[in-house]
């Protein structure tokens, strides 16, 4: 049997890790009898609101029959919600209706699921017996067993037998021996299975599936819950698949991680590859804009550090290493977990010990040796609203990956300026195709051209082939993540054959600008003659522009046929003249995009939403820059907030740009970019071939020498021609 854990130990894990004592009546703990802090108490009102309508509807625990969004598989979800929430309820207040009302679901459940096979809307994806797939299997298993565990030892012998035998055993042994297709697979469902297998050992004082969870089904390490933290997670925390499912996943990964720092703290489950799964959290919320998590990859727009998984998270986090930081995070949440952890991190925020977090530049290396590549953070101060420009320079995430190495993003007080489209999918909205992922998610959103970064031939990235592309990873050449010039230089010759891209993404702030300048470099270099298109997505309504568009008023024709092509309408084509620009305006702020784009190529005005019957695509536009016939091409753009715009006030301020010039010359081993400013200043900045860091260049500047040591160089020169 395993230890009862000490009560230092029990504010690291969750009510699912405390292995049953003998039955006993259950009384409020010392803590839950005087008044909870402010958070903690609207938590436990919550709960009471939810587990107390629950109790007056009565026991409803149906025959599974629908896929996601449908009224079982809700009713299956609410369920354990039900079971987990009224579990601590019966812990903190002894309230016996509580633990009456979860004995009474889990035992319709022992009625229930012994007899389920395969469920009847089981999809492409591993079925479950409650839910369509066994994911969602898995996410019950989690939170019955924690709910379960906090009323377990005041039950009769009698119904904790067969609550074990007849619904946590059988539901243990299916995710596990049952599913090794599941269980030993490097992945997020896999991460659930192991935590819900893990923390029914830990209930059960079942040490065969403890083990089972933490080293894969045969014990020898080579799966389990270990080998995904080995194997899932960079040396940084960042997580194999994307900002969005490290979300998904974070709550498993802590969840059972407290359980095992509580169970098996000989492991040091919190230092494990140094401290894995602390770095793991604090990445997330670095990973957000304004508290929402990025969207590169497959993701959902509208998901944000407000989440079920990160209440977990930043409880436990907050548990094992008391950094104050944590509770700014769950002020910002304004919600926390029904657990002793959840209790302590109200407690210490009502007492005022919360510290802000520091949202600064980082760079995440992505692999789990970090050689993969990396996801670079630029930000120039540490508000969460703040500028921030984002170079993907990742591995592909695997199955929810998608064809898009070099893309970038970026946000600002106005929110996704740049933007991604994440995934195409209705979360569990029946009607969209059971809320799975739509057909679009393939044609569209994982489609190379639906991003920001170089198309060749259009053609997506590595044949539209995501394992091929798992199997290829990006070179993080370069990054500078302080002062006034911050950059990321990344670099692939894989994506395509013959092909070789190099991107440089700088944030440049500059004196008198109240934002800062995005500035990109891309080269495409091959052989042969090719058509290259670099495509801009962007958020908001446009303004005007210096390109002559002939614009397509009576009807669109489609871009093209295939790779994503299929799905954009062309809403005009333009050329220009060495230089062009596309204004458009977001919220209070205009934004001005300066392109000084290689010879020869076309402007196509763009927005997505054709060849699309079901309605499943949002309309977005895009500028595209194309070339068409070209062996290399260069393509160098300056992104410029400026302005102002108050719809209150009736008033408009600065909405022309302040960048009056963008020039690049290539100079041998070098690009050089002069940007001019409206009031005559000029900034140069050079970008170097050689990333050495200690590599020494110059390069003569308008009869100015510009020295500089490492990839990238700037010099100011004020209106006068005279060096600032």
């Amino acid at each position: 049997m395993i230890a009862f854990p000490s009560r230092a130990a029990a504010l690291l894990l969750t009510a699912a890790a405390m292995p049953a004592g003998p039955a006993m009546a259950a009384t409020p703990s010392a803590a839950s009898a005087q008044a909870f802090a402010p958070l903690f108490a609207s938590e436990v009102e919550h709960a009471r609101r939810t587990v107390d309508t629950s109790i007056r509807a009565g026991i409803n625990v149906p025959v599974p029959r629908d896929p996601g969004g449908g009224f079982t598989h809700e009713q299956h979800k609410r369920n354990y919600r039900v079971i987990f929430e009224g579990g601590q309820l019966f812990r903190l207040t002894g309230e016996a209706r509580y633990r009456d009302h979860v004995r009474d679901l889990l035992l319709a459940y022992a009625d229930l699921y012994p007899a389920l096979g395969p469920h009847p809307a089981k999809a492409n994806q591993t079925a479950g017996r409650l839910f369509w797939q066994s994911l969602n299997d898995s996410v019950f298993l989690v939170n019955a067993a924690q709910g379960y565990a906090a009323i377990r030892g005041s039950l009769s012998a009698a119904d904790r037998q067969r609550i074990d035998d007849d619904v946590i055993r059988p539901m243990a042994r299916f995710l596990s021996d049952e599913s090794p297709e599941v269980i030993n697979r490097i992945h997020n469902h896999a991460t659930w299975a192991a935590a819900g297998v893990g923390l029914s050992g830990y209930l059960l004082g079942d040490r065969d599936l403890v083990d089972k969870a933490l080293l894969g089904l045969d014990k020898s390490g080579k799966a389990g819950f270990l080998r995904q933290l080995d194997l899932l997670f960079s040396p940084d925390g960042y997580y194999a698949e994307g900002p969005y499912y490290q979300r998904y996943a974070l709550q498993p990964f802590v969840v059972f991680a407290a359980a095992i720092a509580a169970n098996d703290p000989d492991r040091r489950i919190f230092d494990y590859r140094d401290g894995i799964v602390l770095k793991a959290v604090r990445t997330a919320i670095d990973l957000t804009h304004d508290g929402y998590f990025l969207p590169v990859n497959d993701a959902m727009p509208d998901k944000s550090l407000r989440t079920e998984e990160l209440y977990h998270a930043v409880a436990i986090a907050y548990a094992a290493t008391k950094d104050p930081a944590f509770l700014s995070i769950a002020d910002w949440q304004d919600r926390t977990v029904l657990t002793p952890a959840g209790q302590a991190l109200a407690a210490d925020l009502a007492a005022g010990k919360a510290k802000p977090w520091s949202f600064g530049s980082r760079l995440l290396s992505d692999g789990p040796d970090g050689k993969g590549g990396a996801l670079v953070l630029l930000r120039s101060k540490p508000d969460p609203k703040g500028p921030l420009l984002v170079a993907k320079n990742t591995v592909q995430g695997m199955g929810h990956g998608h064809f898009d190495r070099l893309g970038w993003v970026y946000y600002d007080e106005t929110g996704a300026v740049v933007t991604d489209y994440g995934a195409a999918r209705f979360l569990n909205v029946e009607a969209k195709r059971g809320g799975r992922y739509l057909p679009e998610n393939d044609s569209w959103a994982s489609a190379t051209i639906a991003h920001n970064t170089l198309v060749v031939d259009e053609q997506s990235h590595f044949g539209g082939d995501w394992k091929v592309g798992e199997r290829h990873g990006t070179r993080q050449l370069a990054a500078s993540l302080g002062g006034p010039t911050r950059y990321a230089i990344g670099e692939i010759d894989s994506a395509y054959k013959g092909v070789t891209m190099r991107r440089a993404l700088l944030l440049i702030e500059v004196d008198g600008l109240a934002n800062p300048l995005s500035l990109d470099i891309l080269h495409g270099t091959g052989g042969g003659r090719h058509v290259y298109d670099l495509p801009l997505h962007f958020s908001g309504h446009i303004i005007d522009s210096d390109i002559a568009f002939a614009r397509n008023l009576a009807e669109r024709p489609v871009l093209g046929k295939a790779n994503g092509y299929q799905h954009l309408w062309v809403d005009g084509e333009g050329t220009g003249t060495g230089k062009a620009r596309l204004t458009w305006m977001q919220g209070s702020r205009f934004y001005s995009y300066h392109m000084a784009p290689p010879a020869g190529a076309r402007f196509i005005l763009a927005e997505s939403g054709a060849n699309d019957p079901e309605f499943n695509l949002r309309r977005e536009p895009a500028l595209i820059q194309r070339v068409d016939g070209a062996a290399t091409a260069t393509f160098v753009n300056l992104l410029e907030p400026h302005g102002a715009y108050d719809a209150s006030a009736e008033t408009v301020v600065a909405s022309s740009a302040r960048v009056t010039g963008l020039e690049h010359r290539r100079v041998k081993g070098l690009d050089l970019v002069l940007v001019t400013l409206v009031d005559g200043r000029r900034i140069a900045i050079a970008v170097a071939e050689d990333v050495t860091p200690n590599a020494q260049h110059s390069v003569t500047v308008d009869g100015r020498i510009l020295a500089w040591t490492g990839p990238v160089g700037r010099l100011d020169i004020a209106a006068t021609g005279a060096k600032k």
